[in-house]
């Protein structure tokens, strides 16, 4: 019995301090402000989705480069006119 108690003790307390860490590091990854930014089509005009994640929390604006030139991003609208900013890590 005295055997089994310090085998299982140890092992539990290892289980619980990394189901701890996992969760933290999840708690801080995540950003509730968190959405797909959109940019100004220069050709036609029209509000188009990124592959870009950006943030509502003020900050740097977020930009995208599409290989031939660097959009900022904006909300998802029709207009594309509220500015988003890059997420914070």
């Amino acid at each position: 019995m005295k055997n089994l108690k310090s085998l299982i003790l140890p092992a539990a307390i290892i289980l619980i301090g990394a189901g701890a860490a996992l969760a933290t590091n999840v708690a801080k990854n995540s950003d509730s402000n968190s959405q797909t930014g959109y940019y100004i089509d220069s050709s036609t005009g029209e509000c188009r989705q990124s592959p870009e994640m950006c943030s509502t929390t003020p900050g740097d604006l977020c930009t995208w480069d599409d290989g031939s030139s660097i959009h900022s991003l904006f909300q998802a609208d029709t207009e594309c006119t509220v500015s988003l900013y890059k997420p914070v890590n």
